[in-house]
């Protein structure tokens, strides 16, 4: 099998793992937790504030939220110098809004998934705000991914998250089951190069935050990784408490 085909059958895989867990979430963990979700400022966020705030970013903005990476990483017991963008010259902050998608039929001549739905299922409003910043020489991202409907945002990232800790089906699988509740922290199978924490949000909605050192890593911090990883993610995360 050639490559093209190798990462078309991976990014099919991702799609209907990605799809069965949007079609289920609503029952599965949109409920699950008590723990707030709050900029600074004391309230929490909602899908709508921070969708407005991805539509406002620019190259210059910096990392909204009052999220702080060095401290969060010093919480972690992991303090380096942190300064913002990676070297490669990514900008700093930067948002996307997604509309969604309603539900719709599987392409012609492709075989129904295994898990039986009968038709691909829509996919809500969704929208992403990603920090990327330095600490010491490593590359950092954070990425806030929420959507308009509970229980369905780590699913919506499942693509990221399986490219940035570099998963294979099987291990996108098993996250995907047993994805953080609201109030959890919990990193990616393997070599735990991405943690993944799901925040509340007032009103309707889903938020998680994903921690990684992005992708391609040009200089990987080999103690940024599993439980400190996690532990990092989970600082972050409380900074989005009130």
């Amino acid at each position: 099998m050639t490559a093209d085909r190798t990462a078309a059958k991976y990014r099919r895989i991702l799609a209907l793992v990605g799809a069965a867990g949007i079609a289920l979430a609503g029952s599965a963990c949109s409920s699950s937790g008590s723990s707030g979700g709050a900029a600074s400022g004391g309230e929490r966020l909602s899908y709508d504030r921070v969708a407005s705030t991805a539509k406002q970013l620019t190259s210059t903005s910096a990392c909204p939220f009052g999220l702080d990476p060095a401290a969060a990483l010093k919480a972690a017991g992991a303090e380096r110098t942190v300064t913002p963008a990676a070297s490669g010259g990514d900008p700093a902050a930067q948002g996307t809004v997604d509309p969604g998608r309603p539900a719709e039929a599987w392409p012609s001549g492709q075989p129904t998934p295994s898990f039986g739905l009968p038709s691909n299922p829509a996919v809500p409003p969704h929208t992403s705000v990603v920090c990327n910043f330095t600490a010491s020489e490593a590359p950092v991202e954070i990425d806030l991914v929420a959507a308009s409907e509970g229980g369905v945002a780590v699913n919506l990232a499942l693509p990221q998250i399986a490219r940035l800790g570099n998963l294979g089906a099987d291990e996108v699988m098993a996250f995907s089951k047993d994805r953080p509740g609201i109030g959890q922290t919990r990193v990616t199978p393997g070599r735990g190069t991405v943690a993944v924490a799901r925040v509340a949000v007032a009103g309707k909605g889903d938020l998680a935050l994903v921690v990684s050192q992005g992708w391609p890593v040009t200089k990987a911090d080999p103690a940024l990784a599993g439980e400190s990883l996690r532990k990092v993610a989970e600082a972050l995360a409380a900074q989005l408490r009130p």
